[in-house]
């Protein structure tokens, strides 16, 4: 290979090199910048479009809801059959459905039923990946064994408006957010247990 083909090729890597390494920088200044503006704010509400989908596997599923987080605290409600609750003891999964309905108790922290933390939803990103910039969207892809290989966060300015998490079969797991409000009074982070014919308890260390 000739002198001044060798000096090509090393520049065009160099550039690539440095183009990759920008772009892992304003990822973790982007991460850390949302950190910054939703980990100051310990109570909020927000609406969620949530949307599951496979199409490999031929199901798609979409559920409208409301989060309200206070500290320690979330409830989560997708109409009036499903409810994801955290009030700072335990965590519970109550649905309902026409021939059966339960109940499933569970640590804080612990909750394997959760793609994602409720409790930490703006924020839970921001600790224990990797991040990267595809185009516009935020990449990130956990360092420890996660319910998900990868995360991508969308943005309007510096506001969240969507995540999506891919798990191990390639289902999508979509979270559209909006409506965000740090006005929770009145809210009851609590569930009627005796509306639930069976009690699953899932926790192990926490009773």
């Amino acid at each position: 290979m000739k002198r001044s083909t060798k000096i090509l090729l090393m520049s065009l890597l160099s550039i690539v090199s440095l183009g990759h390494g920008l772009t892992a920088q304003n990822a973790d200044a982007l991460v850390t910048k949302l950190a910054n503006k939703y980990g100051s704010v310990p109570n909020y509400k927000l609406n969620i479009v949530y949307e599951v989908k496979n199409e490999d596997m031929g199901f798609q599923n979409v559920q409208e809801g409301v989060l309200v987080v206070k500290g320690n605290q979330y409830i989560l409600k997708y109409g009036p059959n499903e409810t994801w609750l955290n009030d700072g003891v335990v965590e519970y999964v109550g649905t309902k459905e026409e021939d059966h309905s339960q109940i499933l108790y569970f640590c804080p922290g612990q909750n394997t039923e959760a793609i994602v933390d409720y409790g930490n939803l703006l924020t839970f990103y921001s600790y224990n990946h990797t991040a990267s910039m595809s185009g516009d969207l935020l990449r990130l892809v956990p360092n420890s064994e996660k319910p998900y290989t990868e995360l991508h966060i969308t943005l309007d300015g510096d506001n969240v408006t969507k995540i999506s998490a891919v798990d191990h079969m390639g289902t999508e797991y979509t979270f559209t957010l909006s409506g965000f409000s740090t006005s929770v009074t009145g809210t009851q982070f609590v569930i009627n247990k005796r509306e639930y014919a069976e009690t699953i308890d899932m926790r192990k260390g926490c009773k």
